[in-house]
């Protein structure tokens, strides 16, 4: 089943409310920090979606016991994060607590509608969803206002059981600088080093439905108008969204997509080609959906010599 459901006309008033306010912050300049006012938004087939992100102290561990806590949502704003230690539990273990602080936090915001844990960074948290892309935008996975926003999926996707799912699953976070070690999504920029990126090529998205393992096949930037956040693209559109994401890839993974396979397409701002806000570019970490029970072995990855750069203006 899938735990996203429509907001009262209230709700969606106050979503109206907060877009105006972000956009009034960011062109006139608010009382955030210059720093997070060069975050970016991410534009979805006509409708705004979102983007980037920021640090949150209910996931700056990947053990699931500093972030199962009820009532501990994305609220804190730090820059930076402590080191990780690797994780030492089972695939099997990291399901079962998975699967636990879903219920956990359905039980706090019925728009829980998953969790995404990326091991080796800070990255572990609720994935929340709506009838928009701009309800979460500064709202963390409790609702609450919050300038550095929660991780979110794209209201056209299908989220649910594995087979329900849509061809490609869009989450956006915040990405206030291309510091790795920085909050929220800048810790996906970690996956530019290459000995990160062959350590770490399994990222766990999973719903209430089905526990579920990704494996990374590209890492790269893009401009915004390439769209590979299109969640229902067609069987054309979607090798050409693979393959494109491999021509731009900063690595070359082993890892074989199929035109049957779906993705997990992580979405965040850079200001590697553009410091300014708001910029037409994203940085984007892209995955594929392991068969159930699948075993984790490692992977080939090698740098890409000539990975094709974003078309600059």
């Amino acid at each position: 089943m899938n735990f996203s459901v429509k907001k009262k006309s209230s709700r969606l008033l106050a979503a109206v409310m907060a877009a105006v306010m972000v956009l009034t912050l960011t062109s006139c300049g608010g009382d955030e920090p210059s720093q997070e006012s060069s975050e970016s938004m991410v534009e979805s087939s006509g409708s705004v979606s979102s983007s980037s992100s920021s640090s949150s102290s209910s996931s700056s561990s990947t053990s699931s016991s500093d972030s199962s806590s009820s009532g501990s949502d994305s609220s804190s704003s730090g820059s930076s994060s402590a080191s990780v230690s690797e994780d030492t539990r089972t695939p099997a273990e990291i399901q079962k607590d998975i699967l636990a602080q879903i219920v956990e936090y359905h039980k706090l915001n019925e728009d829980t509608v998953g969790w995404l844990y990326v091991p080796g960074t800070t990255i572990n948290e609720s994935v929340v969803q709506t009838v928009d892309n701009e309800y979460y935008l500064r709202r963390t996975n409790l609702g609450k206002q919050n300038y550095d926003g929660c991780y979110y999926a794209d209201f056209r996707c299908t989220l649910g059981s594995r087979d329900a799912l849509s061809k490609n699953t869009v989450i956006y976070g915040h990405s206030m600088n291309d510091d790795p070690n920085g909050g929220r999504f800048s810790q996906l920029k970690k996956y530019l080093d290459l000995n990160f990126a062959k350590e770490h090529p399994y990222i766990y998205f999973s719903t209430p439905e089905s526990d579920m393992v990704w494996q990374v096949f590209a890492v790269f930037y893009t401009e915004k108008y390439f769209n590979y956040n299109d969640p229902n693209p067609s069987s054309a559109d979607f090798i050409n969204i693979v393959n494109d994401a491999r021509q731009r890839s900063q690595f070359n993974f082993g890892t074989t997509v199929g035109a049957n396979d779906k993705i997990l397409t992580l979405s965040t701002c850079t200001y590697v080609y553009d410091a300014g806000y708001p910029n037409d570019y994203r940085y984007v970490v892209m995955a594929k959906l392991v068969d159930k029970n699948a075993e984790q072995t490692a992977v080939t990855v090698e740098k890409n010599p000539s990975p094709k750069a974003p078309s600059t203006k």
